[in-house]
This record gives structure tokens, sequence and C-alpha cells, in this order.
């Protein structure tokens, strides 16, 4: 009897407490938005790409170009960009199997998604060959 009551608490507690569980991984990470300038660090993730907010307020050309470390070999390193609208239309793509991009685009106002992928041969995800930087101007 005191096995089933046991039982039937742990049941009960679960059906209430379980809403909340769901809640706290169900939070959506915002994207990050991807000022002009020079962005933080940002390490390849073999398969897994980054997406990143551009907010264009006015007529532009938007470049973006990726730069590793100075010092720090790109070879073996490939990198991709592609910028999409609003709508998610692709509207432009660049790449290179350097491990440098640079994407320009003539931009009209409106919320834009650029979306950075790639890999590179050897070392560890967390190697200085894997990390890059974006160089943002518009």
């Amino acid at each position: 009897m005191k096995f089933k009551t046991i039982t039937f608490g742990m049941a009960v507690a679960s059906m209430f407490s379980m809403p909340v569980l769901a809640n706290m991984g169900a939070s959506v990470q915002e994207m990050p938005v991807l000022e002009r300038g020079v962005s933080p660090t940002q390490i390849l993730a073999n398969g897994h790409p980054k997406r990143f907010q551009i907010n264009i307020d006015q007529p532009t050309t938007l470049r973006v170009s990726s730069e590793h470390f100075t010092g720090v070999s790109s070879q073996g390193s490939q990198i991709k960009a592609i910028l999409y609208d609003d709508a998610g239309n692709r509207v432009a793509e660049a790449s290179s199997p350097r491990g440098h991009f640079q994407l320009n685009r003539q931009l009209q106002p409106g919320n834009y998604q650029i979306e950075v992928s790639g890999s590179s041969l050897g070392g560890k995800a967390e190697s200085d060959r894997n990390r890059y930087e974006l160089h943002t101007a518009y």
C-alpha cells in the first residue's frame, strides 16, 4: 500500500513538473546580430552552420569577409557564406577552398540572414585553424 501511495505521489508530481522542465528547454535562442566591424571569434563546426541576422535600414552595399587568425594557416579549410532575404530566398553566396570568403552585394532595406558553414581538415574543433572572424561593412 505504501508503494502505491509513493508511486501515485510521484506520478502526480511529475504531471506538474513536466511542463516546467519542458519549458526550460524550449526557450528559443535569439539569432545573433552581425553588426558593422569585426565579429567575436567563431568556430567552424563541421556540418553545423551558424546564422546571423543583418538589419539593413537604407540601400547599401553589404561586404562580409571571413578571416582566420594571423599566422594560422587556413590551408585545407573550406568556408562558405549564404545570404538570405527575409522571405528565405537565397540572395548571394561566396565560398573559398582557402578559408577566406568575401561576399559583396547591393541590398535594399530589410532584414537578412547570413549562414556561415565550413570544415577544416585535421585538428580538433577547438584548434586555431577552425577559428574565424567576420568583417562586416554596410
